[in-house]
């Protein structure tokens, strides 16, 4: 497959500076608040009832996201490819295109928190349930990023990776390559929905987030890298289409 070359380093690189810088600057005061479509609805029926329940789902969202960003890196190209298949080579692309996925999404998520200044859903409760000078509240730069929901973009990319890499060069040569696809779906599905519990985003937060981190974790490596590649025509057949979808877009994936 194609191997990561210096442009790509450069974006890599690039993308990744751009996440640095837009995590430290202040979203623009857009006096985006509230809802919008089912956000209202979706947000009443999950988000958890006390303040302390909340923190604690947040919590694990976070813990959810180390595990989903490390398991590509640590487990498919250090483990697998490195150890078990003894392929240093291979292992070594495999992270480099992780990197580059992260990074990219990471600018694009970035930006539009920046871009978009979107008030929490929480900030409607502080000064009553918040005391107006917590973190939470006080600081723009956590209160005003809830578009699109940064946990959910990198879960969703680091599943895409996780299916890329197992569809494409069938790591583990059995249905166990399809059962780890799925998996990591079902947990970044999970953390997406946690954020809703915790009262940290909309759902069209979690829904966009899905969406970016879905495409950008399975265009870097099936559109470019493997394209056309596989252990063998027979076993590469692995392919994404963009179809037009109810209310937009959709990202399949056969195999």
């Amino acid at each position: 497959f194609n191997r990561m070359d210096v442009p790509e380093m450069v974006v890599t690189v690039g993308a990744a500076g751009i996440t640095l810088v837009t995590n430290i600057v202040h979203p623009l005061n857009t006096g985006w608040t509230g809802g919008i479509l089912f956000d209202d609805q979706v947000r009443s029926a999950l988000r958890l009832p006390t303040l302390d329940a909340q923190y604690e789902v947040r919590t694990g969202s976070d813990l959810g996201l180390a595990l989903m960003m490390t398991y590509p890196i640590l487990v498919d190209s250090l483990i697998v490819a490195y150890w078990y298949r003894g392929s240093p080579d291979v292992a070594l692309q495999m992270g480099l295109i992780d990197l580059e996925a992260f990074a990219i999404t990471g600018a694009i998520e970035g930006t539009s928190n920046i871009l978009a200044g979107r008030a929490r859903p929480y900030s409607s409760e502080c000064g009553t349930t918040i005391a107006s000078d917590a973190p939470d509240c006080a600081l723009p730069n956590a209160r005003y990023r809830s578009f699109f929901s940064g946990h959910t973009a990198l879960s969703f990319t680091s599943a895409a990776l996780i299916c890329a890499h197992h569809e494409a060069l069938r790591l583990f040569d059995n249905f166990a390559d399809h059962l780890t696809c799925a998996v990591g779906f079902v947990a970044a599905t999970a953390i997406g929905t946690m954020r809703i519990m915790g009262d940290a985003h909309y759902f069209s937060d979690v829904f966009v987030g899905a969406v970016v981190g879905t495409t950008v974790g399975l265009t870097v490596p099936l559109l470019h890298h493997y394209k056309g590649s596989g252990p063998s025509k027979s076993t590469s057949a692995f392919h994404v289409n963009v179809v037009p979808g109810f209310g937009g877009a959709q990202v399949v994936g056969t195999f």
